[in-house]
């Protein structure tokens, strides 16, 4: 039996990385793999737990019942508005579906990739206690640092990009430095601290700009910098998959590989341990001989390097150069994507790409069918927001069945 189980886990678990590899690159037949992953890590499942395998699967359905009711009631919300202000809901939803999972797939996957990283970066300061609000500068320090380093870079291109991934994310790491030391120090707010750094950071952008090709003197295009060393570029899909996007590159791999990273030390290390302890109460962490201080600076840090990373893949993904109107707002998103995700490393890539995918939908949608995509906002904010009231749900329930409880209890004792 144990020999089946453990044949069954390394079965699912490569069917789950050729599967995932084929679908994030627009092979959609890369579907079936996933499906049968999760077929293989089923029975792997029921072998396990036996006589207990349907309760963990009602627990795991009545966990899922709150997610899949909010978003169900977003849409509905989203019809109402179209329906009201003269758009086919139908048509909408036609377009934002095949828009968002067929057709601009390959967008949605884009979009998803520095939001895997910001939100991992918002998730990993949430775990030590920390509201990480400036990870917008900190991603804008990453795609300067990519941009400097990769510029005229003669290094190999595994070296050159290993290179690149480390320097900027320590300058990620640096750039919550000062709010760290404010906040162990005097108890400064590090909503307040990163926030300034990330609108001070905001303001270097043009003046990094004309440092590195972007002098109107010099160039007929002043609001971007020179392009990066090809040879540092991330690898494309189209590579070795023919059939995938000319766009699509393998930073998405490299995010998810990071969610599992950070799950992996938060959960399996010693220094996970002591972050969620710091995070959960700093006062009995203390007790426990907990270096509160450390850890918290640790935490800024880490956030830090993990915004930046966003930055560094999208430059040298993507965009290959930096833009003085880049407005892309990856950092702020990136909350919305650690709060959806509870905070959960490997929860996080899937609600990055829900988000992927109702950006790309949206504009798909407004393109073919004309209707806003101010709208899908709408959606995402109402989405948002009853998942996360998934608290005053529990509540809610807890009361009325507590309630119904006691006056059944009443009626039983009145016909005794």
């Amino acid at each position: 039996m144990r020999r089946v189980r453990a044949v069954l886990r390394i079965v699912a678990v490569l069917l789950a990385l050729a599967g995932g590899g084929l679908y994030l690159a627009s092979y959609f037949r890369g579907g079936c793999l996933l499906l049968g992953a999760l077929l293989a890590w089923g029975f792997e499942r029921r072998l396990a737990l036996g006589a207990d395998f349907g309760a963990r699967v009602r627990a795991l359905a009545r966990r899922a019942a709150v997610p899949a009711a909010g978003i169900a009631a977003a849409l509905l919300i989203g019809a109402a508005i179209m329906a009201l202000t003269g758009y086919s809901p139908l048509a909408s939803y036609e377009a934002l579906f095949y828009g968002g999972f067929v057709r601009n797939w390959h967008i949605s996957v884009l979009n998803a990739v520095p939001l895997v990283f910001t939100g991992l970066a918002i998730a990993f300061g949430f775990h030590g206690g920390l509201f990480n609000i400036g990870a917008e500068g900190q991603y804008l320090v990453g795609v300067m640092a990519a941009t400097w380093l990769g510029i005229g870079m003669g290094l190999p291109p595994l070296v050159g990009m290993a290179l690149i991934f480390l320097v900027g994310a320590l300058a990620g790491a640096a750039t919550n430095l000062v709010p760290a030391l404010l906040k162990v120090k005097t108890g400064a707010h590090e909503v307040v601290t990163t926030m300034m750094f990330a609108y001070a950071i905001r303001t270097l952008a043009p003046i990094f700009i004309r440092a590195h090709g972007g002098d109107p003197a010099n160039t007929a295009h002043p609001y971007v910098t020179d392009a990066v060393a090809e040879g540092v570029w991330l690898p494309l899909f189209k590579d070795f998959l023919p059939e995938a996007n000319y766009r699509l590159h393998v930073g998405i791999l490299l995010a998810v590989a990071c969610a599992f990273l950070v799950h992996f030390v938060l959960t399996r290390t010693d220094l996970g341990y002591r972050i969620r302890a710091v995070g959960a109460n700093a006062t009995a962490a203390r007790t426990q001989g907990i270096s509160v201080a450390w850890i918290t600076t640790l935490s800024l840090l880490g956030s830090g390097a993990l915004a930046a990373c966003a930055g560094i893949t999208q430059v040298l993904g993507l965009d290959h150069r930096m833009f003085q109107n880049l407005d892309a707002g990856y950092g702020w998103n990136g909350i919305s994507i650690a709060l959806l995700a509870r905070n959960h490393p490997l929860a996080i890539p899937f609600t990055a790409l829900l988000w992927g995918v109702l950006d790309a939908g949206g504009q798909y949608m407004a393109r073919t069918v004309q209707t806003p995509n101010a709208i899908i906002e709408i959606v995402k904010g109402i989405l948002l927001f009853l998942l996360l009231a998934e608290v005053i749900y529990e509540k809610f329930g807890t009361i009325l069945r507590d309630r119904l409880k006691g006056l059944l209890d009443r009626k039983r004792e009145v016909r005794s």
